[in-house]
Parts: C-alpha cells; structure tokens; sequence
C-alpha cells in the first residue's frame, strides 16, 4: 500500500533533534558506544547503555552525563534471556524504544582465551575463538533485533543502526603490516577473521531486516567506520595513511554526527544503507 507523502518539516535543525527519544546501544560502555551516547544525549535523546560490565558501565555514564541524562542496563547480548530482561525493564520505563543501536562487539578482554590465542594466525584459529566472535558480533546483532523489533513494530516506527566496519567490505591490507625499510617492525593483523566476516554478515543482515520491516516504518542502516587512532605506533600510521585518500585515521569523537544522523529523522528516506565513513579507503 502506497503511503504517500508530499513534505517533511523543512527545519534541518528540528530533523536532527532526538528529544523525547529513547536510544538503546549495545556496547554502550565501549570507546565508541560511549562516543555515539554523547552524540544522542547532545540531540535531546536518552542513552541507555547496554555491556557486560557494571564497572565499565557506571564509568561510562559518568562520562556521557556531561553531554546530558543517560540510563545503563547490564546485559549480555550473546545471552537471550539477559538481553530480552534488559530490553524488558527499558520498555517497563519508557514503554518505546526509538533507537537501537548494535554496537557490541567482542574484544580479547571480553574473551575466554588468552591474548595469543585469539590473536592466533588464521590456520590456527581456536574454534571457540571463533564461535565467540560470531555469536557476539552476529548473533548478538541478530538478537538484540529480535529483542527491540517487536516493540518497533507496536509503536509504529523506529531506526536501527547495525555498526559494521570498513573490513565488512573491503579485506584488511596485509602489506600494512608487514616490516619495511623505514624500520617498521611489523605487527600481525590485530583483529581474528571472524571480526572481518561477522560485520559483512551484520551488513546483509541489516539489508534483510530493511525490506522485512520497511512496511512497519522501522529503518534499518548500517554503520561501517574505519579505524580510529588511538596512539597507535607513528610508522603503522603512515603505512596505513598512505592508502586512505585524506591521509589519515579516524578521531575517536568523528562519528557521532553520523550517527546522530542514522538515528534521527535526517535520515528518513534511508534504510537498507551501509553509510561508509573510512576517509575515501575503499574507493581505491
């Protein structure tokens, strides 16, 4: 059924407002999920954030209080029964929730094995580093839909933003971090396959639950930054500055405009997009 319309409120600013709004992101406590809670609270949203960790999270909150409220829910979202208890006592306070943001992702500190385990070549890979990966960046992603869809669906609307990664779509450069003649040591990959191959899987995902919830007014985007410096050696900087068309790294604080934008009614002619925010990489 067509449904039609002929304008939106013209106000750029009143588009990007999210007041009233409630944004649930997963990984909330993580560098990043805590970068993009700023960036709701700063629009007149409310954050809830969503991790493992109680510690992790009531740092977290602290920080983002400064850019306004926020709200914290400890959960696991490779765990349903902890995820839908959480996305339960959100909805028991707010009975909505406008956002979700997908954003948990497993690191080695929130990995059983050992960090040479999980850092093992690919030939070597330990099954249940495997396994964890995808159950947390894909299954959890998966989930934690399952989990908010329904209460989307109730309300009448809604915007979720899977965060993928540049090496969803694109293979890591292996010469990146080969030794050169400049000195460079070299260093392997620092991230397992299953990291590369669960977000271009959450990537189709997302397109899959566009067009299946479209119908709902639900959009389903994709956020795929790429690396974010974070005092990372000078010399890897430079090999990997070399192929990326403006000549550096992401700051830490540069995407949460883009975010702001999925989440808001700015973007409310997207959905099954994969926005790629990577300084022009994979163009080349």
């Amino acid at each position: 059924m067509s449904r039609q319309i002929t304008s939106v409120d013209p106000s750029v600013k009143k588009r990007f407002d999210l007041t009233g709004r409630v944004c649930l992101i997963t990984g909330g406590a993580g560098f990043l999920g805590v970068q993009f809670a700023e960036g709701i609270a700063e629009s007149g949203g409310l954050p809830v954030l969503l991790d493992v960790s109680d510690e992790a999270l009531s740092g977290a909150a602290k920080t983002v209080a400064a850019w306004g409220p926020c709200e914290i829910e400890r959960a696991d979202v490779a765990d349903r029964e902890s995820l839908n208890a959480a996305v339960g006592r959100v909805l028991a306070r707010h009975h909505r929730i406008d956002v979700l943001i997908n954003n948990a992702a497993l690191t080695k500190y929130g990995c059983d094995a050992d960090p040479e385990t999980f850092f093992a070549p690919f030939e070597s890979t330990s099954p249940m580093v495997w396994e964890a990966g995808m159950r947390v960046n894909l299954t959890g992603v998966a989930q934690a839909c399952q989990a908010v869809g329904p209460a989307m669906i109730r309300q009448g609307g809604g915007s979720i933003i899977n965060i993928g990664s540049d090496i969803g779509v694109i293979s890591p450069d292996q010469r990146i971090y080969e030794p050169d003649e400049h000195g460079y040591p070299g260093m392997p990959f620092n991230s397992p396959a299953f990291y590369s191959v669960s977000k271009a899987a959450v990537i189709h995902l997302t397109k899959h639950l566009a067009t299946l919830w479209a119908k709902h007014e639900i959009r389903v985007n994709a956020f795929s930054p790429a690396g974010v410096y974070r005092d990372h050696d000078p010399a890897f900087v430079a090999k990997l500055a070399d192929r990326i068309p403006l000549g550096r790294m992401g700051a830490i604080n540069e995407y949460k405009a883009a975010i702001v934008f999925l989440a808001s009614d700015a973007s409310s002619f997207m959905t099954g997009h994969n926005l790629v925010m990577d300084g022009g990489r994979s163009i080349w």
